[in-house]
């Protein structure tokens, strides 16, 4: 217990912390903050600027008040939080807005919600299904009838000569016959099969490692995830020039489809990073400095523009390493469930 809040742990992962801000430290920055506002006030009689801060009508303090507080509170929270060594994972909760009354201590409580300790599951036990897949010969004469409909050519007859045309329209001028052509087709059709089923085993992976190492993201860090989603979408409509009911129209979509896919990513996100997290520090899977630079020269040459000082910055370094660590764990734990020879035979 400390002489400004207490704290009591509503289960492993919520924590309630009842705090009081001293009545003379919450006047001494309403003070500050009522004389600012005089500052700016207009009243007969007085030089704009010179109004004594007690002629500031009731309703103008009473917001000052509110004001005030939102100011104050955080650093009080801040500093229990330090002490307690608590990290929230979304902003702490107010349970009710606090009477501010004059010349009494404000109580206020808070909600903080925490990321529960996980550990990780047996990796080992994770069963996937891969299976052999085969392009059809009614898949190549598809993608030849759909070339044949949308690519002009001289050539009318699907033929050696057609199959020259074509080959130059796609970037193919090794081909020669129709055969090779066929050849060529079969390979892409193989290709992209074995691209989109690698990305299904990787995320029916993800999926069972989440659920053998009894993942639960709290809701309040879902939910608060999702906001940032739509924060930052409700920016970038805003830097295009582009109105939000606009875009839904065009879309087909309502806002609340938006919002509920966005809780669904914000959960499928969290889960993932938690998970791999986990992974990555069970197999003290590490990134040497070397690595670091290697990744921070690529993201330097890819944005030519960017604000040089950030790839000094020490937190915006420590960022990047942490992604690349989570990274390379995904890259381990696919190759241990999915087997490395898997992995090189659809790479």
């Amino acid at each position: 217990m400390n002489d400004f809040y207490t704290k009591k742990e509503i289960n492993e992962y919520t924590h309630e912390f009842e705090i009081k801000i001293p009545a003379d430290n919450f006047k001494h920055s309403y003070d500050l903050l009522i004389q600012e506002y005089a500052k700016d006030s207009d009243i007969k009689g007085f030089r704009k600027g010179k109004v004594p801060a007690d002629m500031i009508n009731n309703q103008v303090k009473e917001m000052v008040k509110f004001e005030t507080f939102e100011k104050v509170a955080p650093l009080y929270i801040n500093t229990a939080l330090s002490k307690e060594n608590v990290e929230p994972i979304a902003p702490p909760e107010y349970k009710e807005i606090p009477k501010i009354l004059d010349g009494l201590d404000i109580t206020f409580t808070i909600t903080v919600t925490t990321m529960p300790d996980f550990k990780l599951g047996d990796v080992s036990k994770i069963k996937i299904d891969k299976k052999k897949l085969k392009v059809e010969d009614k898949e190549i004469e598809d993608a030849i009838e759909d070339l044949k409909k949308t690519q002009e050519t001289k050539e009318k007859e699907v033929n050696d000569k057609w199959a020259k045309e074509i080959a130059k329209v796609i970037n193919a001028e090794d081909v020669k016959t129709l055969e090779e052509l066929k050849t060529k087709i079969k390979d892409a059709l193989q290709s992209q099969k074995d691209h989109y089923q690698l990305h299904q085993l990787q995320d029916e992976a993800l999926r069972q490692g989440i659920e053998i190492s009894k993942i639960e993201i709290p809701e309040s860090a879902i939910k608060f995830e999702a906001s940032e989603r739509e924060k930052a979408f409700n920016q970038d409509m805003q830097s295009k020039g582009v109105k939000i009911e606009d875009f839904l129209k065009a879309n087909n979509i309502t806002i609340e489809k938006m919002r509920e896919l966005w809780l669904k990513d914000a959960k499928d996100a969290l889960e993932a990073d938690t998970f791999l997290s986990l992974y990555s520090k069970e197999n003290k899977i590490e990134i040497t400095d070397e690595e670091l630079e290697q990744k921070i020269n690529s993201i330097k040459a890819s944005q030519p523009n960017a604000d040089k000082n950030i790839f000094s910055n020490p937190q915006w370094r420590e960022y990047i390493k942490n992604v690349e660590r989570k990274e390379k764990g995904f890259r381990q734990y696919i190759g241990e469930v999915l087997g490395k020879d898997f992995l090189d035979e659809h790479n």
